[in-house]
């Protein structure tokens, strides 16, 4: 199912999801226009070994656009 991004966030809040066949806005890579959802019951751990084996799957956290991400720049 094709779904925008803001739909992920909203239908699927704060979990993993794994995604494919991307839509990007205006061409970044970092901006998700749309994209088919394949799987909503999977752990981040589960992706991870499903992309690691060549799955055509991009991993997703749906964190909604009003929370900032805390980590480290390198």
């Amino acid at each position: 199912m094709k779904m925008t991004r803001n739909e992920m966030s909203r239908v699927y809040p704060n979990q993993w999801i794994g995604i494919n066949n991307i839509l990007h806005r205006d061409g970044k890579r970092n901006s998700i226009e749309e994209a088919d959802m394949i799987y909503t019951d999977k752990s981040a751990s589960e992706l991870a070994m499903m992309i690691l084996n060549g799955e055509d799957v991009v991993a997703l956290y749906t964190t909604p656009d009003n929370c900032f991400h805390v980590g480290a720049l390198m």
